[in-house]
């Protein structure tokens, strides 16, 4: 017993030193959003269970994001970092999931800058997206993001361990990333059941997004076990299958692309209490081409496969893509922003409904960054159809025009 308190504070006396150079850091921001929709359809929106797919309807929209960080370096110089960030709504009477949970939690053992190198253990982003560059995922170009990256927010999400070498040379770096993960088994589920959606919502870990109302998840349908809240993407893993991602980047002074792969192995056959597991890979690139100080265009494209179940039984087979443009410009405080989507979800069992969907977006958005406060004003149209909502009495039409305006106040950071 005495030597175990002995080498207890041996080692608490050894941490003292690189505990007292850690350094604890928090941020967020709290942000408004009111929003008018001139829908082409009477459907609902789709965290309501409807299959509008454009932001989160009328009304106003009260959002808060916390951040946590701690970092301390080692006597070898060797860098440490642990991350958890939140999300809390406040608009819970007309968003059918959760009012509050867990965005990311990870740590970060070595450092891109300082040792060229990073193991990364736990929940974040896979860092594929070229709009969401601020903290919390967030992107300085607009108040909505792209059908491909709303997606990435919905239903990927790993959780797993990846490493990540960085080669740095004069006027440019590449960085390639490795990485197993879990837990991403019932995605996409959403996409493959309701379509793509544009909006700027992060889903939280364990919280189940809302289904439509669709005959083959009612009672007696061939996929009537799926549980009555919808779909749970970030939860306990259900086929003890690990999933694997690559990803290649390459930054120089003003062009910035990458490529990333991924397949989750999931067991298709798999139904594991209220979820079923889905088999689901696929393909992004992107590229980011800094102009010149004022001007930069972004773009990337995402195209994948998933499957559920086999036939003759119940089963889903869909092949799904999305692509972007866009073109930012600043001045001052100010940034304007404009947007194309395409995207397309292509039904390939014809086992069930029709489950297609095509549309196109166009999106144009003013910010204003007045110390820690930002403004902002959006004017979006959707063109979207999905053949498949005539069969329960809903329009085909899943868009319209839409207007948002946002308040946001941030707080601490460096």
């Amino acid at each position: 017993m005495l030597v175990a308190i002995r080498r207890t504070v041996i080692g608490l006396t050894t941490c003292l030193p690189m505990l007292a150079q850690a350094q604890w850091r928090t941020e967020g921001y709290t942000q408004f959003v009111g929003a008018t929709q001139n829908s082409a359809s009477t459907n609902q929106p789709w965290q309501q269970g409807g299959l509008n797919v454009q932001g989160f309807g009328e009304g106003v929209e009260v959002e808060g994001r916390l951040g946590f960080h701690y970092e301390f370096e080692g006597e070898s110089g060797l860098r440490w970092r642990a991350h958890a960030s939140g999300i809390a709504r406040g608009n819970s009477e007309v968003d059918l999931g959760r009012r509050a949970g867990l965005v990311e939690a990870f740590v970060d053992i070595g450092d891109l800058e300082a040792q060229s190198w990073r193991l990364r253990i736990g929940q974040s982003f896979a860092g594929t997206s070229h709009e969401n560059i601020e903290s919390f995922w967030q992107t300085p170009f607009s108040l909505s993001l792209s059908a491909l990256n709303s997606w990435i927010g919905e239903e990927f999400r790993p959780i797993g361990v990846g490493l990540t070498k960085r080669w740095a040379g004069v006027d440019r770096s590449h960085d390639v990333e490795l990485q197993i993960y879990q837990g991403n088994d019932t995605g996409p589920a959403v996409l493959a059941w309701r379509g793509f959606a544009l909006h700027n919502r992060i889903s939280v870990f364990g919280e189940a997004l809302p289904l439509p109302a669709l005959e083959t998840l009612h009672a007696g349908g061939p996929f009537a076990a799926q549980r009555e809240q919808g779909s749970q993407p970030f939860g306990p893993d259900l086929d003890s299958r690990l999933g694997y991602s690559a990803r290649w980047r390459s930054r120089g002074e003003t062009l910035t692309y990458s490529l990333f792969a991924t397949n989750n192995r999931g067991d298709q056959d798999l139904h594991d209490g209220d979820e079923y597991a889905w088999r689901n890979r696929f393909f992004s690139a992107g590229v980011t081409w800094q102009v010149n100080p004022d001007w930069v265009i972004l773009a990337e494209a995402l195209r994948g496969r998933t499957n559920m179940g086999f036939p003759p039984g119940g089963n889903v087979q869909a092949a799904y893509q999305a692509q972007y443009l866009m073109l930012s410009r600043s001045w001052a405080e100010y940034t304007a922003s404009l947007r194309f989507d395409r995207f397309r979800v292509r039904e390939e069992d014809f086992s069930a409904e029709e489950n297609s969907q095509s549309g196109k977006a166009f999106t144009l958005a003013f910010l204003r960054q007045l110390g820690n406060f930002r403004y902002g004003l959006e004017y979006q149209y959707v063109d979207a159809t999905r053949p498949g909502n005539l069969v329960i009495g809903s329009s085909d039409e899943q868009g319209g025009s839409q207007v948002q305006l946002l308040m946001r106040w941030y707080f601490g950071g460096e």
